[in-house]
């Protein structure tokens, strides 16, 4: 018995140390590709997915092994991953096969992801990863360039709102509800706004893919005909946790800076233009040379209202903490950001302890846990949102506009010359030269407060997956609920009242602006309460996915209901819910993955309609053949992947104007009645615009065939489509009804609207050897709509009609060059009752009744929407640096400023001004002769012509990075994983044709009357940590 025991115990002892032995033997190794080695790999210890590390700069790696299987799982990025037996070994070389086809890359499709060799749709995806080279604070702005088929155009830089408005392939309809031409907008499976994107930190996000064509949009039925945009955010992966910390630090400055005239420049072209209306001049020869010399501050003031405004250089910090990891049953990611910009305002309001500046302060945070609670059930938890606050310096001016730069792009109020800062007593100084006697500009900032707007944002997202592998191989049931609020308030600390006087430096006099104003004004505090958007969405779907030994069958049944409880400007329909439901099918088969077919359906509605106009079925069919994987092209070695695909299918738009229910009639308050044996008045109700019972949602045929191809093993690719889409049943105004009918009409679904284009996308990729790669990617993108009815009245004369022309045109008079002299002007119409002058413009007479009128103008041109973009981004890695550049351009759309963006004498005076017309100039003159007189023939308001709308094609130099990684050896002596040092720009260079006549950022809007707050250039330094 004893000698039993003995064996047995010495047993024991011999396997516990060699399982000892087997859990902490270490093993070192190589990892490389066909060229040399392959840093970032990563390696993990198969059965104990905490145990896993990644290669250094020069592909090794070490890892002490934890358990007793003996087998290493090896991946990369861009390469097939592989399984590893050690069977004893303790020092490998692992040469990974590159995954020429994209067989183990997936792409994220509508309600799920697809293998990005079997999409038969047009998706274009970017990884998470390259947007993070942008350091811009607005989350669309990173797209730009990046993905073909999305287009943006960024109008402004105010921080807080410098996100771009943004489109896929373009717009196709003219209906003016908000957000008509906006597309779909899918966060993590659940449908998100417009205007929140902006807020998304891009250091949450895993990929953003933009549905095209029909076969990807018809599940979502009437969101779906402006295309979808699907973000995935980040989420965790088994493995030790993982801490990363991000800081950066950015400068911003203008894209585009304006120059104006001093004051010796500006009197001069004054009186220039006083004497050419036959009127006294304004400024003596004496005031001239005051204002040459600069010799009298106070009395010949020359001020550049930009420089005192406005700072060189703007601020923005941005801080990220992440943590994530986890087991193979539950896996987290956590993380906290904090953005922080100020804008281009200098400091007024130090002295009075208030921030006058813009400003944007916001915090984010984001919980996404996955638990796999059995074998077979999966849930997971989402939690995010944003907190951010936005301020805005209260500047009450001209025509009730809190607007410092339209003030600083107009000569009626801010000219060099208007009154001094400051007078020698230290008073705020003032002239009665001011329009509308508006006070001191310093002074109104920095006295006069702020308007402060919070918002807070909260999502969540719970969704439980249950296989139904008992049942059937392949099929699953899941379930998810989610819910959003977005609230608003705000907080305003004003005034409007100090003193401020003009100073007379003959007699050193003080005279108020205002006599009862004798000591700044209290602050008035307000509070806003503000609005709150709520949005409840609750889904059930099943889904099916299994092949069939060559064969593969996959398939989608989903129920979607959601409510959403928002504001109105009309209080009929505030806080009203409304309300949507649907049913969505796909159905997809795949053979060898070289014959593919997939159909789409969604039969959907919404409370906005009603009756059998209320629910509508949208289906989508698309195929696809593999050609590389037949038989006959074994011998083409070169080509690894050459698929043809097209797609055919309807999807819709429930966008109505204002989120009003047409089919309802409207009345409204007017009139008054008088009831009663004395006159008592009692408002009345008139009959508003009639309702509509059947109206339905817009439609929108998709029509898309494309080719992949990749070449050299994955080293050259390309992606070409071609679409071409008709929308029709567009909700449109009955303009083609006279007006004498007396009664406001409804909307119809009778507008149509065709929108065809083709997109590009090139790609090549190359390892040098183990130190040196890569990488070119190039793409363009061109929409081109055009309006086929929209119910226009017939025009007078054929080039008065809208349609046949794309949307957004507008109709302007031709430009025929300046009156040169009073033969000319007796030579050619002029408008009735204006006799021009030599040097102002002249138009063509498109009627020939020898008048210039309304019958004259037509639609030529661009819209202000480009429809072509394009851009070009270049990687390069060398050992531990790393360069990536990105170039965007777009093309064919003009730009048109007014009044005191371009106007003489409404704007501040430009470069441009002094390239006028003059008897001297008229051969190269480009401006007409100035005048003192606001409106008239030379006015950009009055008469719009093809003078003042000119191209604004551009190129940038979007987005650029250069980073370095540090060494391994010393990383890890720090006891951190890794660690790398970064600068990155946005914006950085700019050629615009533009130029030749605006100081505007080509991206700025069509028809504004000033210098609006153009978006910024960064330039931005940061540093990364994981531990």
């Amino acid at each position: 018995m004893k000698t039993y025991i003995y064996w047995l115990s010495f047993s024991w002892l011999l396997l516990s140390c060699c399982f000892a032995h087997a859990q902490n033997r270490i093993v070192e190794g190589l990892v490389k590709d066909n060229t040399g080695a392959l840093p970032g790999a990563s390696i993990t210890e198969k059965g104990v997915a905490a145990n896993g590390t990644s290669t250094d700069g020069n592909g090794r790696f070490r890892l002490t092994l934890k358990g007793s299987g003996n087998i290493l799982l090896i991946s990369s990025v861009g390469y097939l991953p592989q399984e590893l037996n050690l069977n004893g070994k303790s020092n490998v070389v692992v040469t990974l096969v590159a995954d020429a086809k994209g067989l183990s890359e997936v792409v994220v499709v509508g309600y799920g992801t697809q293998k990005k060799l079997t999409v038969t749709g047009s998706v274009s995806s970017v990884k998470g990863s390259e947007l993070r080279q942008n350091p811009s604070a607005s989350l669309q702005n990173t797209l730009s360039g990046r993905l073909p088929g999305f287009f943006s155009q960024q109008r402004s830089g105010i921080p807080g709102s410098d996100g771009a408005a943004f489109y896929i392939r373009g717009v196709s309809t003219f209906s003016n509800g908000a957000g008509a031409n906006q597309p779909l907008i899918i966060v993590d499976d659940v449908e998100s706004t417009y205007d929140q994107v902006a807020r998304i930190d891009a250091n949450e996000i895993e990929s953003i893919s933009i549905l095209k064509d029909a076969s990807t949009t018809a599940v979502y039925g009437i969101k779906g005909a402006n295309g979808v945009m699907v973000i995935t955010t980040r989420r965790g992966q088994a493995g030790p946790a993982k801490i990363s910390l991000r800081t950066e630090t950015g400068f911003q400055q203008p894209t585009k800076v304006p120059e104006y005239l001093n004051s010796y420049r500006t009197a001069l072209l004054r009186n220039e233009a006083l004497a050419n209306d036959g009127l006294a001049a304004e400024f003596s020869a004496a005031d001239l040379e005051h204002f040459r010399l600069g010799d009298d501050p106070y009395g010949h003031p020359d001020i550049n209202w930009y420089e005192t405004l406005f700072k060189d250089f703007s601020t923005q910090w941005r801080n990220n903490l992440d943590i994530s990891g986890g087991t193979e049953n539950t896996r987290y990611f956590v993380s906290l950001g904090s953005l922080w910009q100020n804008g281009m305002l200098r400091n007024f309001g130090e002295a009075s302890d208030v921030n006058n500046d813009y400003s944007y302060k916001r915090y984010n945070f984001r919980s996404n846990l996955d638990v796999n609670l059995t074998k077979t059930l999966s849930l997971r938890f989402d939690l995010s949102g944003n907190i951010g606050r936005t301020n805005t310096p209260n500047v009450p001016g001209p025509f009730s506009r809190n607007d410092v730069f339209f003030e600083v792009s107009n000569y009626q109020f801010l000219p060099p010359y208007v009154y001094p800062i400051y007078n020698p007593d230290g008073s705020y100084g003032f002239s009665n030269r001011v329009r509308d006697r508006i006070n001191n500009v310093v002074g109104r900032l920095s006295l006069d407060g702020y308007q402060r707007n919070f918002e807070n944002n909260l999502n969540f997202v719970a969704n439980a997956v249950q296989k139904l592998d008992v049942l059937t191989k392949g099929l699953s049931v899941k379930a998810n609920l989610s819910y959003a609020s977005s609230q608003s308030s705000s907080r305003n600390l004003t005034r409007d009242l100090f003193p401020s006087f003009i100073y007379n430096p003959a007699d050193d006099s003080y005279t108020p602006r205002d006599e009862s104003v004798f000591r700044v004004q209290k602050y008035r505090l307000q509070y806003g309460t503000g609005n709150m958007l709520r949005r409840l969405n609750t889904q059930l779907m099943l889904n099916y996915d299994r092949s069939f030994d060559q064969h593969h069958l996959y398939g989608l049944a989903l129920f979607n209901q959601m409510t959403d409880i928002a504001p109105n400007t009309d209080t009929q329909y505030d806080y009203v819910p409304s309300n949507s439901r649907g049913f969505t099918a796909r159905l997809g088969y795949d053979y060898k993955s070289r014959y593919l077919l997939e159909f789409n359906m969604a039969y959907n509605g919404t409370d906005r309609f009603v009756g059998n106009k209320r629910y509508g079925l949208f289906p989508a069919v698309s195929a696809g053949w593999n050609v590389a994987s037949e038989p006959f092209m074994k011998g083409l070695k070169a080509v690894q992947l050459l698929k043809l695909r097209g797609s055919y299918g309807m999807v819709g738009s429930d966008v109505v104007s204002g989120g009003k229910y047409l089919y309802k009639q409207s009345y409204d308050r007017g009139g008054t009645t008088s009831f009663g044996y004395s006159h008592n008045a009692y408002s009345g109700i008139v009959e508003g615009t009639l309702g509509n019972a059947d109206v339905s949602w817009e439609k929108e045929r998709k029509a898309n065939i494309g080719i992949d191809l990749l070449m050299w093993g994955g080293k050259l690719g390309a992606t070409i489509d071609y679409f071409d889409n008709y929308r029709y049943d567009i909700l449109t105004p009955r303009n083609g009804v006279s007006s004498i009918f007396g009664q406001a009409l409804p909307v119809m679904n009778v507008g149509e609207v065709s929108n065809k284009g083709y997109e590009v996308e090139l790609t090549h990729n190359n390892r040098i050897n183990d130190k040196l790669n890569y990488t070119i990617r190039g793409n363009i993108s061109v929409a081109r709509n055009k309006i086929l009815y929209q119910d226009e009245a017939e025009p007078a004369f054929p080039w008065l009609r809208q349609t046949g022309h794309s949307i957004g045109s507008i109709a302007v008079y031709t430009f025929n060059g300046f009156y040169r002299d009073a033969a000319d002007v007796q030579a050619n119409p002029a408008p009735n009752g204006i006799v021009p002058k030599p040097g102002d413009m002249k138009y063509k007479d498109l009627n020939g009744d020898g008048l210039i009128d309304s019958y004259d103008k037509s639609y030529v041109g661009y819209p202000n929407l480009p429809d072509t973009n394009y851009g070009l981004s270049l990687g390069l890695n060398y050992g531990a640096f790393s360069l990536n550049v990105l170039f965007q351009g777009a093309a064919n759309f003009n730009i048109r400023g007014t009044a005191a963006a371009i106007d003489a004498f409404q704007s501040n005076l430009q470069p441009l001004h002094e390239k006028r017309w003059t008897p001297e100039t008229a051969e190269t003159a480009a401006y007409p002769r100035l005048s003192s007189i606001i409106g008239g023939l030379n006015s950009s308001t009055d008469y719009p012509s093809t003078y003042w709308l000119v191209p604004g094609d551009y190129l940038r130099l979007r987005s650029a990075e250069l980073s370095y990684s540090l060494p391994q050896g010393m990383v890890k002596r720090l006891r951190m994983q890794s660690a790398r040092i970064y600068t990155n720009g946005y914006n950085l260079i700019t050629w615009s044709k533009i130029d030749k006549r605006y100081q505007l950022d080509p991206e700025a809007s069509s028809g504004g009357d000033k210098y609006p707050y153009p978006p910024q250039r960064i330039y931005n330094i940061g540093l990364m940590l994981s531990f």
